[in-house]
């Protein structure tokens, strides 16, 4: 369950356990602009070093160090975190430790899959008494409403079947836990997203379906804010124009769209669409500009 705090209730030290690229780094900005005192846990070869910048207190473990990681939050006084950033499935895979907590987790789990793990994890962390907070806690303004996001490139018949036909299986293929994005052509599923990522995921329908894509990024049913938000970014819009990309639909209200008005304009400048999806059951994603 997602735990909401509100910013009047915010404490004055937070934990941020932070992954790759550019979320946490925008977050740790927005806990300091809110007076809050940030000790920065770096994912080990993920973490950004600009996050540096903005705490005294930062440490780099890898993910699965659970031990240290509350022997820092001890030393810290911090009794709230948040997790923040990417952390590629094979990440999962290679940076499993010794560490007792980690090994008793593992040993009481179904299967591996990247959800099950945060999850144990986050509850691990929670019975040491530490609160896990809604990721998206400073950064509810980068949550986009629903609403056609590039006036000048919109959302045409044939876009608008292609997300129609697409949404519906990319929110089956996140509710299995295998990816959260797909790339649909012509009402045909070009590509599904696995342990790779969005990014390859992209490149891979380029080099399948050639110029004319869709590409429909959602969050997960019942998506947990404490973990694993879909995040889009000018990387994204870099690598759909890459392979001609005809759109990008995401969920509205639970996506994190970085640089968004860069983002937007360098879309619209190579005739790419993006829209934001409410969630209404068969309904069509709304087209009008917001």
């Amino acid at each position: 369950m997602t735990s909401h705090l509100q910013r009047d209730e915010l404490p004055p030290v937070i934990g941020l356990i932070a992954g790759e690229g550019d979320f946490p780094v925008l977050l740790a900005q927005g806990a300091r602009s809110a007076g809050v005192d940030l000790v920065v846990f770096g994912v080990n070869g993920l973490v950004s070093d600009k996050i540096r910048t903005l705490t005294d207190k930062f440490y780099v473990l890898k993910l699965t160090e659970l031990t240290r990681l509350f022997e820092l939050c001890r030393k810290h006084s911090v009794g709230h975190l948040i997790m923040a950033g990417r952390v590629p499935h094979k990440v999962l895979l290679k940076q499993i430790s010794l560490d007792p907590r980690i090994l008793r987790i593992l040993g009481t789990l179904r299967n591996k899959k990247a959800d099950s793990l945060l999850r144990a994890a986050t509850e691990e962390i929670e019975r040491e008494g530490i609160r896990v907070l809604d990721s998206t806690l400073f950064l509810k303004w980068c949550m986009p409403e629903p609403g056609l996001m590039t006036p000048r490139c919109p959302l045409t018949d044939d876009l608008r079947r292609d997300v129609e036909f697409g949404y519906p299986i990319a929110k089956e293929i996140a509710r299995l836990d295998v990816g959260q994005t797909i790339a649909v052509k012509n009402q045909i599923v070009v590509a599904v997203e696995g342990i790779e990522g969005t990014d390859s995921l992209i490149q891979r329908a380029g080099d399948l379906a050639g110029p004319g894509a869709v590409i429909v990024k959602v969050s997960k049913p019942r998506q947990d804010m404490r973990f694993d938000v879909p995040v889009v970014g000018i990387t994204t819009i870099n690598h759909l124009i890459d392979i001609k990309a005809a759109g990008l639909a995401m969920t509205a209200r639970q996506t994190i769209f970085l640089d968004r008005e860069e983002a937007c304009a360098k879309a619209e400048k190579h005739g790419i669409c993006l829209f934001a999806w409410e969630e209404r059951g068969n309904e069509s994603p709304y087209d009008e500009p917001v």
